[in-house]
Order: C-alpha cells, then sequence, then structure tokens
C-alpha cells in the first residue's frame, strides 16, 4: 500500500463494552513492539481508560495533579495558565504527548485524555470536530501509525475521530444486542461521508472479540451462535467484512493490559488478529 504519512484508524462501536480499548492498546503494542512502527495512540474518550492502561495508575495519577496538557488542549486550542504559568500559551507537541510507557515501549507516543474532557466540549459555544485532524496534519506526518480510541456515543468525539481517520475498526461481541450499534454507526459514518465527499473513510473490518463470560470458550452456546448469525447478516448489510482470526476468550488480557505478558494462557492467540489486521493495512 502506497502510504503517505501516517495510516489512522479509529477503533468504534456505538454499543459500548466491547473492548475497544483493550484492542486499541494491545495493536498499538504490537506494531510499535513486533512491527517497529512509529505509532501515536490517542485517547478520545472521556473515560480516559486507554491513558491509564499506559501510563498506569500511579503515572496517570501524578499526569492529573501536575494539570499536564492533553487532548483537552488540543480541543482548546491553547494551554491555560498554571501554577507554574501566568497567561494561556501556545500548546507545546511534545508536552501534550506521552512516551516510552510502559505498555508502549519507546516506538509509541500517547496523546491522553482527561476526565473532564466532555464538560470541555459541552460548555464551548461550537467545538470544532476538525481540530485533531489539523493537530495531526499539522504535527504527526512522521508517524508510521496512529490508532484512536473512541467513546462509544455519537457526539463530536466521533465526528472529530471521522475527520482525523482513514479507516475504522468495529470490535464485536458475541453476545445478545451485539449489533445493535451497527446500524447507528453506518448511518453515522454515511452522514459523515455525504457531508465530507472528498474525505475517504472506509470500515476495515469487523472483529469478533470473544472475551465474554456468557458462554463457555469460544464456540460457545446457543446465544453465541444466534449472535453470530446476526452479525454476520448486518456485517452483510453494511458491506463490512468480518476478520477471520477472532481474539479468544481468555483471563490473559486484564493481566496484559496490567503490563504482565508472562502468563496470557489464551490471550496470545491476539497475535493472529493482529497480524491479519496489519496485513490488511499493508504493514506485513
Amino acid at each position: 500500500m502506497a502510504q503517505t504519512g501516517p495510516v489512522c484508524v479509529s477503533v468504534i462501536n456505538m454499543k459500548g463494552g466491547v473492548g475497544k480499548t483493550t484492542i486499541a492498546a494491545l495493536l498499538s503494542r504490537y506494531a510499535a513492539l513486533r512491527l517497529d512502527l512509529d505509532v501515536l495512540a490517542i485517547d478520545l474518550d472521556p473515560q480516559a481508560n486507554l491513558s491509564q492502561a499506559f501510563m498506569r495508575d500511579r503515572n496517570y495519577r501524578q499526569f492529573i495533579n501536575n494539570q499536564s496538557p492533553s487532548i483537552v488542549e488540543i480541543f482548546n486550542g491553547y494551554r491555560p495558565p498554571t501554577s507554574s504559568s501566568t497567561s494561556p500559551s501556545p500548546l507545546d507537541v511534545a508536552s501534550v504527548t506521552i512516551g516510552n510507557t510502559p505498555l508502549g515501549g519507546r516506538n509509541l507516543q500517547v496523546i491522553p485524555s482527561r476526565f473532564d474532557f466532555s464538560d470541555n466540549l459541552v460548555n464551548s459555544l461550537k467545538p470544532d470536530p476538525r481540530i485533531l485532524a489539523r493537530f495531526i496534519s499539522d504535527n504527526f506526518q512522521n508517524k508510521d501509525l496512529i490508532i484512536i480510541d473512541c467513546a462509544p456515543t455519537e457526539s463530536i468525539f466521533t465526528r472529530a475521530a471521522y475527520h482525523a481517520s482513514r479507516y475504522i475498526l468495529v470490535p464485536v461481541k458475541p453476545e445478545y444486542f451485539a449489533t445493535i450499534g451497527f446500524p447507528l454507526l453506518n448511518e453515522s459514518l454515511n452522514t459523515f461521508r455525504n457531508h465530507n465527499r472528498g474525505h475517504q473513510i472506509d470500515v476495515i473490518g469487523v472483529v469478533i472479540n470473544n472475551s465474554s463470560y456468557h458462554y463457555s470458550g469460544n464456540r460457545g452456546g446457543p446465544e453465541r451462535h444466534r449472535a453470530m448469525l446476526e452479525i454476520r447478516q448486518d456485517a452483510g448489510e453494511s458491506g463490512w467484512r468480518i476478520f477471520e482470526n477472532q481474539i479468544p476468550l481468555s483471563r490473559g488480557f486484564p493481566k496484559m493490559m496490567r503490563g504482565d505478558f508472562s502468563h496470557q494462557g489464551n490471550a496470545y492467540k491476539f497475535s493472529r488478529f493482529a497480524s491479519e489486521f496489519f496485513q490488511e493495512l499493508g504493514f506485513e
């Protein structure tokens, strides 16, 4: 795949609890450590789970206490006065990215989120959804890959992710109401395309995330089979491919998110999906 600038992928589903943050974090880590790519991970979710996964609890608390700049300041367009500065100041790119995180290593940087992210945008007169795309365009053309972890709602966060992205990755769990977010996402994407006809954005695929306690094993029982039929039908109606490699049921994923890769269990099979995903992007 011919490439100019980074490949930008947003991990989105309008349904919560499907494992977006875990998938975004582990794909970023795989790209940085296994493929030796220069990676930027962006936390576009006010819950800030991706930030905490990469930075760990102590570092994230220190980041909050220090009033360090984050995705909030990118949308605001400046750094406000703090205990060490007496006036608003320009936003320094180096100050808004966290590097060499415990989970990511030297090839991965993170733009963290804060819990007041949503409040900042709600209180703004007219938030500009193109701000993140401009920030990436101006500052991160040297990156190979950018992965954006998104909130599970239709909002300015979603539109900002669209403007910044070439591809959308859709995680889904094979359970009751599995595809409730599919038509919402498809409608949202089509609305964006209609208003931004020069912007090419595609769903690169749907990944089945089996990390659910509602069934036993990846083969599961009747409920999982019904859910899989619905996923295949609804994905097909939207024209979305489903990745062949699924993410397995495993207790290893919470450990991996804490940085413990010593006893991964079935979670080591995540690399099979990651390899397929990056082959589709042209990196493997």
